[in-house]
């Protein structure tokens, strides 16, 4: 009757430690692919500025229009997926 319940108190005991390193790495690789912000280019505008086109905004920004007037927006940054513990 002990061995069963060891063997089966074993299994259970891999697959949760494999299951959080699992999290653990998953949630680094999504940190890593983003890395570092890039500097705002002193050329272009930034978000809320006024604008006629998104070639005018910085890089991965739109020029869209709010109210009546058309202005950069900067992009929805990116949530993390369910389970990643930060």
């Amino acid at each position: 009757m002990r061995r069963p319940l060891l063997i089966i108190l074993m299994i259970v005991a891999v697959v949760a430690s494999a299951g959080t390193t699992h999290a653990k790495q998953r949630g680094a690789a999504i940190m890593a692919d983003e890395g570092p912000p890039e500097p705002p280019d002193p050329k272009k505008k930034n978000p809320g500025d006024e604008c006629k086109t998104s070639d005018e905004c910085q890089r991965h920004h739109t020029c869209k229009k709010k109210g009546e007037k058309n202005v950069c927006t900067a992009p929805e940054p990116h949530k993390l997926p369910p389970g990643v513990v930060t």
